[in-house]
């Protein structure tokens, strides 16, 4: 018997309670991260009734929570919502003091079941409306709505929900006092074609008209894995669409860029063939995508027909621009040299993200996808600022600019990851701000490989100056591939030393300049490189041909061959440099010079030799084209110098 009269007291006292609090007994799990406000009682009264409670039957429950409600009906009427006055405001008139939300978590309830007294009394004002955790849910939310000014009955409006990631929105009513709607339901969301869109906007919008003062009531149902804020504005339509066109104006800024940073990648690549700039051409696209995604637009331009296709790519997008980011910073930064346990890091970090990214399309979690890509950016850009630091310890100068790039993204998405997870409010600027960033840091990101490209430049640059200093010190024309001008002095150097005779012809290129000047460097190089395999054809083993510099060589015939046969060389040289050189499509011809000077005859030195056969061919060439004039002259010819 005590153990009744105990479950009876305390039933009693649960009656009393939710006439006290007018609250059902399951918490709120609205948008808002708090419990509903319970209506205030004064505690004086409050204690009486429940000490009361405690000590009668549940005969008298019922007649205390009778006057519970007569004590708590001033109150609770004093706490209802007022309705929202609209009136034609720039910037539109905030509904969130005026909502009233209510969950529904068996997903079962309709327009009828909602509109019945038993649900319409659940229906509470939220305390935060702009905070709250990313959850799947089902929530209704009711509006009473009146005009500020009887004139306006003829003005259209629009209740515009600023998100456009809610799988399914439906708008009801408005309902006017008699309980009837004034306009069908209106069915869109990220589910049906962009056609459902009555306002055709990307921010889910419903149009509706007020044909008096009176007030009327509207109730929108929203299910979405993604979206939690429902910071819901009423617009005039012609402000609305206004107001929309800064917005516009940024987006297509925005994509201009990134179309602009792909096609400059694309190119790039095509030229360069290296993976950083597959790896950069792909985050463009991705980025590009995902703002796309996130911005409505995906589905309003390229796939209006197939809002799956839509629904598809705002999930991929963010974890793969996520993952090429990644790639691309690793590449580079040059991980796998500079810190190659960071680089092993990085590579775990996208095989996660990657493993992630399979298992939300295909499993019944994308809402866990989406914090891994959320924790993936944060830890990822610690990961790879350390390996920006390590690579700037090591002179890399690219590392500063992409730690520039990541930290920026860093600050600008900050706020949006945290307002997700509920811990700040929203503000509709977030998203702007960090779509900013994200451009930003692309742009950045090409910078950094401009400073890369143009520190590899510099090292080639340093590499080819150290190539010809080794190559001159080996005696070798980098270009020919003949001996150069060292070369050609080591060799005569060993036979004045022993000795031994030789001759000296000088040649000199007529015609060279006009091809340089008409076809370009390449085509003279490609002369001259030509004519040293000709003229090695020609030569004996222990002759040599060497470049002394532009188009002027000298060849070195060992011995004392006769002066018939020097004469035949000669002409054998000129007629094999005269042959016509096929080069992109054109003939390329020049002609040759040549003076002949024999040690020790002409000189007892390579410098007195080199002057006696440049005074030989320059007197070939002052000869020219005569007829029956020989393209060569020996030194020995010349009359004395005065």
């Amino acid at each position: 018997m005590p153990r009744i009269n105990a479950m009876r007291r305390r039933a009693a006292c649960g009656t009393i309670r939710r006439c006290l609090f007018l609250s059902s007994p399951r918490p709120c799990r609205g948008p808002c991260a708090r419990p509903l406000r319970p209506v205030p009682v004064f505690p004086s009264a409050r204690l009486l009734l429940l000490r009361t409670a405690a000590r009668c039957g549940g005969a008298l429950a019922a007649a205390l929570a009778w006057l519970c409600m007569v004590l708590v009906a001033p109150a609770a009427q004093a706490a209802a919502v007022e309705p929202a006055g609209l009136a034609a405001r720039e910037g539109g008139i905030s509904l969130v003091p005026h909502m009233e939300v209510l969950e529904d978590p068996g997903r079962r309830l309709g327009i009828g079941d909602i509109l019945a007294p038993e649900n319409a009394a659940r229906f509470a004002h939220p305390d935060d409306p702009l905070r709250g955790a990313e959850a799947d849910r089902v929530l209704w939310f009711r509006v009473q709505l009146r005009l500020a000014d009887p004139a306006d009955a003829l003005r259209e409006w629009l209740l515009v929900v600023p998100t456009v990631s809610t799988h399914d929105l439906r708008f009801y009513g408005p309902y006017g006092p008699d309980g009837r709607a004034l306009a069908p339901p209106v069915v869109t969301g990220m589910r049906h074609p962009w056609a459902t869109r009555p306002a055709g906007s990307e921010q889910m919008a419903w149009r509706f008209r007020l044909p008096d003062e009176r007030t009327y009531t509207a109730y929108f149902r929203v299910e979405s894995t993604f979206a939690r804020f429902y910071a819901a504005r009423a617009w005039d339509l012609a402000d609305y669409l206004q107001a929309t066109q800064d917005k516009r104006m940024f987006d297509g800024a925005c994509y201009g860029l990134l179309l602009g940073l792909l096609a400059f990648s694309l190119a790039m690549l095509l030229v360069f063939r290296e993976g950083i700039y597959a790896w950069y051409s792909l985050s463009c696209a991705c980025a590009l995508l995902a703002l796309a995604s996130l911005n409505g637009h995906t589905l309003r331009y390229p796939f209006a027909h197939w809002p799956a296709a839509a629904g598809l790519f705002y999930t991929l997008a963010p974890p793969l621009w996520a993952m090429s980011k990644l790639l691309f910073g690793r590449s580079l930064l040059r991980l796998s040299h500079y810190a190659p346990r960071i680089d092993r890091l990085v590579l775990a970090l996208v095989a996660a993200l990657g493993a992630a990214t399979v298992y939300g399309l295909s499993g019944p979690h994308p809402l866990w996808l989406f914090r891994a890509v959320q924790a993936s950016v944060m830890v990822s850009t610690v990961v790879l600022a350390a390996g920006a630091l390590i690579a700037m310890r090591r002179r890399y100068w690219p590392a500063v600019l992409y730690s520039a790039g990541v930290l920026l993204l860093l600050l600008g998405i900050c706020a949006i990851i945290v307002a997700s997870w509920g811990w700040v409010a929203w503000t509709p600027g977030q998203m702007d701000l960090t779509q900013a960033a994200l451009v930003a840091e692309t742009v950045i990101f090409a910078a950094a490989m401009a400073s890369r490209l143009r520190m590899l430049r510099m090292s080639e640059q340093a590499l080819g100056r150290r190539t010809r200093e080794l190559v001159e010190v080996l005696g070798t024309d980098a270009l020919t591939g003949a001996a150069n001008r060292a070369g050609l002095a080591g060799r005569a150097g060993a036979a004045l030393e022993a000795g031994e005779p030789f001759t000296l012809m000088l040649l000199d290129l007529d015609g060279f300049k006009a091809v340089n000047d008409t076809y370009g460097h390449a085509a003279g190089d490609a002369v001259l490189v030509a004519l040293v395999q000709r003229l090695r054809a020609l030569l004996r083993e222990g002759d040599l041909i060497a470049r002394l510099g532009g188009d002027e060589f000298a060849v070195l015939l060992a011995g004392s061959p006769p002066r018939t046969a020097l004469a035949d060389k000669a002409r054998a040289m000129a007629h094999a440099v005269a042959v016509p050189l096929g080069f992109e499509g054109r003939n390329l011809s020049v002609g040759l010079s040549v003076g002949i000077a024999s040690h020790p005859g002409d000189g007892q030195t390579l410098e007195s030799l080199l002057r006696a056969a440049d005074a030989a061919m320059y007197a070939s060439k002052r000869r020219g084209p005569q007829a029956g004039a020989e393209c060569f002259a020996f030194a020995s010819d010349l009359p004395p110098a005065p």
